[in-house]
């Protein structure tokens, strides 16, 4: 009786695995997510980063159709973007976390991209806040 019960308890808490990793990681690359605002956005990768001296962080990157340029929609836009990632952000772990804007300009011969970062902190109360920084990752 003992030996019919720990295949069930195996096969239990492989399924429990399964199913709790595939709940937490809704952010993957090449999906179009719509925001609040309205704004169609798709994600290019999600990754875990090393900035600054050794900090890690998540980083979410994901094209715009916005401009960079267009500064007070970008930054609602990644306002909206956050409310939907920091979700997953937070099973990372890491106090800090990035989502990057791309920008893509296509012309008959060249294409071009821009990306604009901006950094997110959790506080030691749990609360999430952008930091007023940002920085621009590529002009070309």
């Amino acid at each position: 009786m003992k030996r019919r019960i720990w295949p069930i308890l195996l096969l239990a808490f492989t399924a429990f695995l399964l199913t709790s990793t595939r709940s937490f990681a809704s952010l993957q690359a090449d999906q179009v997510l719509k925001l609040p605002c309205g704004h169609t956005v798709k994600i290019l990768s999600v990754s875990k980063v090393e900035y600054s001296k050794g900090v890690m962080a998540v980083m979410v990157r994901y094209q715009t159709n916005l401009s960079l340029d267009e500064r007070t929609a970008l930054i609602q836009e990644v306002d909206d973007f956050w409310k939907i990632a920091v979700k997953d952000v937070d099973h990372y772990g890491y106090n800090e976390a990035i989502l990057s804007s791309n920008e893509v300009h296509k012309t008959l011969f060249l294409t071009s991209s821009r990306a604009l970062n901006f950094i997110f902190e959790k506080s030691s109360d749990g609360k999430w806040t952008r930091l007023n920084r940002s920085d621009v990752l590529a002009s070309k």
